[in-house]
């Protein structure tokens, strides 16, 4: 899978507009901006879908890892050409194991996460924060400045 893939989340109350531009995406940022919800909301479209109330508009399908931590390995391997969302409730997204598997797929992930992810090799233009401007959220670049010390 290759290329930028525009994606658009929408209910009556909430909206999230985001483009996904390489195989790993990571979203960070502190509680209550948006970032469990966004996968909710994704989560409710793919069980209910348009009686769900969210409306979803995607190039490619979008998924999330929802299931039992001891078959992610199995899960990463089914989905196929699909955009993965995997809120940071699953601890295996910090492993080396996890980091090889998902090289091997054709897939995009999106992390959601706190904590740095040391063993995937994610660009540093492709890690965003949410933005809330009123119903509408926008993920944004997260820059981190070094300095010495």
């Amino acid at each position: 899978m290759k290329n930028k893939h525009h994606i658009v989340v929408e209910t009556e109350r909430l909206k999230y507009e985001f483009d996904i531009r390489r195989n790993i995406t990571v979203i960070q940022g502190d509680s209550a901006t948006g970032k469990t919800t966004l996968v909710q909301l994704l989560e409710t479209y793919s069980r209910y879908g348009k009686d769900s109330g969210v409306r979803l508009q995607s190039d490619v399908p979008c998924v999330v890892f929802g299931g039992d931590t001891s078959l992610w390995k199995v899960a990463m391997e089914t989905y196929q050409n699909s955009i993965v969302f995997i809120d940071e409730d699953y601890s295996f997204i910090y492993s080396k194991e996890f980091a090889d598997v998902i090289q091997g797929t054709s897939n995009y992930y999106v992390l959601i996460t706190r904590q740095p992810l040391y063993n995937l090799p994610y660009s540093v233009k492709e890690i965003y924060g949410i933005r809330t401007t009123g119903k509408y959220h926008y993920p944004e670049k997260i820059y981190n400045e070094f300095y010495r010390i």
